[in-house]
């Protein structure tokens, strides 16, 4: 794909701006055209390249060149990601594809954001992107698009190659497979993000989701990564609680929360489900509240609920407490 933008941000040159972060007068493809001549796309085009520069300030050459990667892949996605064929736009692209471009835009703008300080890391994304040409001609879009988008640390520190360790094989197990059914007829992206950082753990929340074309509507799973600093490993149920009784106890106020919170309480035949399930360190959410536990979408009642969540006072789980569980929320 040949395009002005894909040289400005990558190569770092300085652009004359004309209402994008390239001369306009310069536009010579669909994309760049669409870009110039549309007020909201334009505007992404431009903070976009705002974000993409500072998503680079700071970084070591090695992350720089990974986040430089990113952006390369992420330009040949964006040029055919909203297309009906997964090849560049030969025409002016529809409102609808405009919207769509605006929408990969927005995304990308936020994955660049997560490149900065948090604690005492100096966290950055790594991210692939791939768009597949959907061969059904009646499909509801044209092109089935994918990404895996997860925080790598910028450190030479052993906990920076442990923690990047794990995400690598995080993302290895992402990886959408060529060979399922379904490749060429959903949009998948996979989104890790950090959402709290403090002296003894780094915390990830992790949305999954998923569109098979021509569906209703798409649906998406939430769950959640400790990595315990000072372990250089993931959370473990036995770093929280000790003992035994506390799965019944957690089922059991995990179910009274869900009934207090949810009109007309949760399915019935989701019921004996809940104890099972919330056992797993993957739906805990540590907060100074309490620990909070998340239910996927249909999990426990309608869609239209989202993900729910409850959250389990400490004091109410006292007695099943491991003796050092306090470390983890400070």
């Amino acid at each position: 794909m040949r395009m002005i933008l894909a040289g400005l941000l990558v190569l770092g040159a300085t652009p004359v701006v004309q209402a994008a972060s390239f001369d306009c007068a310069r536009a010579a493809t669909p994309m760049e055209k669409a870009i110039c001549s549309n007020p909201e796309l334009s505007r992404r085009d431009e903070v976009l390249a705002r974000a993409y520069a500072t998503a680079l300030g700071g970084l070591s050459d090695e992350a720089r060149a990974e986040v430089q990667a990113g952006q390369r892949a992420w330009l040949d996605f964006a040029g055919i990601a909203c297309t009906t064929d997964a090849r560049p736009f030969t025409a002016e692209p529809t409102e609808n594809q405009l919207a769509c471009l605006a929408d990969v835009y927005r995304q990308r703008i936020d994955v660049l954001g997560q490149s900065r300080m948090q604690g005492d890391w100096r966290f950055y994304p790594e991210a692939s992107y791939l768009a597949v040409d959907d061969p059904d001609p009646e499909a509801f879009q044209g092109v089935a698009a994918k990404s895996v988008v997860s925080p790598r640390i910028d450190d030479a520190a052993e906990t920076a190659a442990a923690f990047n360790a794990l995400m690598d094989e995080a993302d290895a197990r992402e990886v959408p497979d060529p060979k399922a059914d379904d490749y060429a007829t959903s949009d998948v992206a996979v989104t890790t993000k950090v959402v709290e950082v403090n002296t003894h753990r780094i915390s990830l929340n992790t949305n999954s989701w998923w569109f098979g074309h021509g569906a209703a509507h798409g649906n998406y799973a939430i769950t959640y990564q400790h990595y315990l600093i000072d372990k250089a490993r993931l959370l473990e149920a036995s770093d929280l609680f000790a003992g035994t009784g506390w799965q019944e106890a957690l089922g059991k106020l995990a179910l009274e929360e869900l009934d207090r919170t949810i009109d007309g309480g949760i399915w019935e035949e989701s019921r004996d489900e809940v104890p099972k399930a919330v056992v797993d360190p993957a739906r805990w959410n540590i907060t100074d509240a309490g620990l909070e536990i998340v239910f996927q979408p249909y999990e426990v009642t309608a869609y239209a609920a989202g993900a729910p969540t409850v959250t389990i006072g400490w004091d109410k789980l006292a007695d099943y407490l491991s003796e050092n569980y306090s470390e983890l929320l400070y």
